[in-house]
Protein backbone atom coordinates (compact mmCIF):
# COMPACT_ATOMS: atom_id res chain seq x y z
CA UNK A 1 0.00 0.00 0.00
CA UNK A 2 1.37 3.48 -0.89
CA UNK A 3 2.53 5.85 1.83
CA UNK A 4 0.07 8.50 2.97
CA UNK A 5 0.96 12.04 1.98
CA UNK A 6 2.48 14.15 4.76
CA UNK A 7 1.12 17.48 3.50
CA UNK A 8 -2.62 16.93 3.36
CA UNK A 9 -3.21 19.85 0.98
CA UNK A 10 -0.77 18.30 -1.49
CA UNK A 11 -2.90 15.96 -3.58
CA UNK A 12 -1.24 12.59 -4.08
CA UNK A 13 -3.21 10.35 -6.40
CA UNK A 14 -2.58 6.62 -6.48
CA UNK A 15 -3.16 4.03 -9.17
CA UNK A 16 -6.53 2.31 -9.15
CA UNK A 17 -6.53 -0.69 -6.82
CA UNK A 18 -3.84 0.78 -4.54
CA UNK A 19 -6.14 1.68 -1.65
CA UNK A 20 -8.45 -0.62 0.30
CA UNK A 21 -12.23 -0.26 0.15
CA UNK A 22 -14.01 0.90 3.32
CA UNK A 23 -15.77 -1.62 5.51
CA UNK A 24 -19.34 -1.51 6.79
CA UNK A 25 -18.59 0.90 9.65
CA UNK A 26 -16.75 3.33 7.37
CA UNK A 27 -19.50 3.09 4.78
CA UNK A 28 -22.15 3.68 7.45
CA UNK A 29 -20.37 6.79 8.69
CA UNK A 30 -20.07 8.06 5.11
CA UNK A 31 -23.80 7.49 4.59
CA UNK A 32 -24.72 9.39 7.77
CA UNK A 33 -22.38 12.30 6.96
CA UNK A 34 -23.69 12.41 3.40
CA UNK A 35 -27.32 12.45 4.53
CA UNK A 36 -26.56 15.24 7.01
CA UNK A 37 -24.74 17.31 4.38
CA UNK A 38 -27.48 16.81 1.79
CA UNK A 39 -30.04 17.90 4.38
CA UNK A 40 -27.92 21.00 5.07
CA UNK A 41 -27.72 21.65 1.30
CA UNK A 42 -31.48 21.33 0.94
CA UNK A 43 -32.08 23.77 3.81
CA UNK A 44 -29.63 26.24 2.27
CA UNK A 45 -31.24 26.00 -1.15
CA UNK A 46 -34.76 26.28 0.27
CA UNK A 47 -34.29 28.98 2.89
CA UNK A 48 -31.10 30.68 1.80
CA UNK A 49 -32.26 33.00 -0.97
CA UNK A 50 -34.70 34.87 1.29
CA UNK A 51 -32.18 35.55 4.03
CA UNK A 52 -28.98 35.98 2.08
CA UNK A 53 -30.10 38.34 -0.61
CA UNK A 54 -30.73 41.30 1.66
CA UNK A 55 -28.37 43.76 3.39
CA UNK A 56 -28.20 42.07 6.77
CA UNK A 57 -25.54 39.41 7.36
CA UNK A 58 -26.75 36.04 8.62
CA UNK A 59 -26.99 36.16 12.41
CA UNK A 60 -27.39 32.48 13.25
CA UNK A 61 -24.19 30.84 14.46
CA UNK A 62 -24.77 27.69 12.37
CA UNK A 63 -24.33 29.73 9.18
CA UNK A 64 -20.87 30.86 10.29
CA UNK A 65 -19.91 27.34 11.36
CA UNK A 66 -20.87 26.26 7.83
CA UNK A 67 -18.64 28.99 6.39
CA UNK A 68 -15.70 27.82 8.50
CA UNK A 69 -16.26 24.17 7.53
CA UNK A 70 -16.64 25.23 3.88
CA UNK A 71 -13.36 27.13 3.93
CA UNK A 72 -11.67 24.11 5.49
CA UNK A 73 -13.00 21.56 2.95
CA UNK A 74 -13.07 23.59 -0.28
CA UNK A 75 -9.50 22.69 -1.35
CA UNK A 76 -10.22 18.98 -0.82
CA UNK A 77 -13.58 19.07 -2.59
CA UNK A 78 -11.99 20.75 -5.62
CA UNK A 79 -8.56 19.11 -5.68
CA UNK A 80 -9.50 15.54 -4.85
CA UNK A 81 -12.92 15.65 -6.50
CA UNK A 82 -11.57 16.96 -9.81
CA UNK A 83 -8.12 15.27 -9.74
CA UNK A 84 -6.25 18.54 -9.33
CA UNK A 85 -3.30 19.61 -7.22
CA UNK A 86 -4.01 23.28 -6.68
CA UNK A 87 -3.23 23.00 -2.95
CA UNK A 88 -4.76 25.96 -1.05
CA UNK A 89 -5.71 28.02 -4.15
CA UNK A 90 -9.41 27.04 -4.24
CA UNK A 91 -9.76 28.50 -0.72
CA UNK A 92 -7.83 31.61 -1.77
CA UNK A 93 -10.17 32.00 -4.77
CA UNK A 94 -13.25 31.84 -2.51
CA UNK A 95 -11.79 34.39 -0.08
CA UNK A 96 -10.60 36.71 -2.87
CA UNK A 97 -14.00 36.59 -4.56
CA UNK A 98 -15.69 37.34 -1.23
CA UNK A 99 -13.28 40.25 -0.69
CA UNK A 100 -14.04 41.76 -4.10
CA UNK A 101 -17.77 41.35 -3.48
CA UNK A 102 -17.51 43.04 -0.08
CA UNK A 103 -15.94 46.06 -1.79
CA UNK A 104 -18.73 46.04 -4.40
CA UNK A 105 -21.36 45.74 -1.64
CA UNK A 106 -19.83 48.65 0.27
CA UNK A 107 -19.77 50.84 -2.83
CA UNK A 108 -23.23 49.90 -4.11
CA UNK A 109 -25.19 49.31 -0.89
CA UNK A 110 -23.20 51.03 1.84
CA UNK A 111 -22.82 47.79 3.82
CA UNK A 112 -20.40 44.89 3.65
CA UNK A 113 -23.18 42.28 3.28
CA UNK A 114 -25.55 42.76 0.36
CA UNK A 115 -26.98 40.65 -2.51
CA UNK A 116 -23.71 40.17 -4.47
CA UNK A 117 -21.86 38.67 -1.49
CA UNK A 118 -24.99 36.90 -0.24
CA UNK A 119 -25.64 35.26 -3.61
CA UNK A 120 -22.00 34.16 -3.95
CA UNK A 121 -21.92 32.81 -0.38
CA UNK A 122 -25.14 30.88 -0.94
CA UNK A 123 -23.99 29.36 -4.23
CA UNK A 124 -20.60 28.42 -2.77
CA UNK A 125 -22.19 26.85 0.34
CA UNK A 126 -24.71 24.89 -1.75
CA UNK A 127 -21.92 23.72 -4.06
CA UNK A 128 -19.42 22.45 -1.48
CA UNK A 129 -22.03 20.88 0.82
CA UNK A 130 -23.93 19.30 -2.07
CA UNK A 131 -20.83 17.94 -3.80
CA UNK A 132 -19.41 16.59 -0.55
CA UNK A 133 -22.78 15.20 0.60
CA UNK A 134 -23.42 13.44 -2.71
CA UNK A 135 -19.88 12.07 -2.68
CA UNK A 136 -20.28 10.70 0.86
CA UNK A 137 -23.55 8.94 -0.03
CA UNK A 138 -22.24 7.60 -3.31
CA UNK A 139 -19.01 6.47 -1.65
CA UNK A 140 -20.98 4.55 0.96
CA UNK A 141 -23.08 2.83 -1.70
CA UNK A 142 -20.25 1.79 -4.07
CA UNK A 143 -17.46 1.39 -1.47
CA UNK A 144 -15.08 3.93 -2.97
CA UNK A 145 -11.49 3.19 -1.89
CA UNK A 146 -9.81 6.02 0.00
CA UNK A 147 -11.41 9.46 -0.10
CA UNK A 148 -15.14 9.88 -0.65
CA UNK A 149 -14.36 12.78 -3.01
CA UNK A 150 -13.26 10.15 -5.52
CA UNK A 151 -16.76 8.57 -5.54
CA UNK A 152 -17.95 10.25 -8.76
CA UNK A 153 -14.79 9.25 -10.70
CA UNK A 154 -15.06 5.78 -9.09
CA UNK A 155 -18.67 5.48 -10.29
CA UNK A 156 -17.47 6.44 -13.77
CA UNK A 157 -14.94 3.60 -13.54
CA UNK A 158 -17.64 1.14 -12.46
CA UNK A 159 -19.91 2.20 -15.34
CA UNK A 160 -17.32 2.47 -18.13
CA UNK A 161 -14.51 0.16 -17.08
CA UNK A 162 -11.98 2.99 -17.52
CA UNK A 163 -9.53 3.34 -14.68
CA UNK A 164 -9.33 6.32 -12.38
CA UNK A 165 -6.90 7.36 -9.71
CA UNK A 166 -7.48 7.00 -5.98
CA UNK A 167 -6.63 9.29 -3.08
CA UNK A 168 -6.28 8.79 0.65
CA UNK A 169 -8.94 10.41 2.78
CA UNK A 170 -7.28 13.48 4.35
CA UNK A 171 -9.88 13.59 7.13
CA UNK A 172 -10.72 11.46 10.13
CA UNK A 173 -12.51 8.74 8.15
CA UNK A 174 -9.19 7.26 7.04
CA UNK A 175 -8.45 6.53 10.72
CA UNK A 176 -11.83 4.83 11.12
CA UNK A 177 -11.19 2.72 8.01
CA UNK A 178 -7.74 1.69 9.32
CA UNK A 179 -9.22 0.82 12.74
CA UNK A 180 -11.95 -1.25 11.07
CA UNK A 181 -9.42 -3.15 8.93
CA UNK A 182 -7.31 -3.96 12.02
CA UNK A 183 -10.43 -5.00 13.94
CA UNK A 184 -11.63 -7.36 11.20
CA UNK A 185 -8.12 -8.80 10.66
CA UNK A 186 -8.13 -10.27 14.16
Amino acid sequence: MPARPQNKLEAQFEEQGSLPKPGLIGRGIRLLLGAWLLSFTYQLAREGPAGLLDTTAPAHWTWWVGVIIGLAVTPYVINIGFTRNWKHWPRVAVLATAGVLIVIDLMAYGTWWAPPLGAFALLWMVYWSGHLGLSFVLSSLIATPGCEMRAIPHLWTVLTGRSTREHYCPGFIDNIDAWERKRSAR
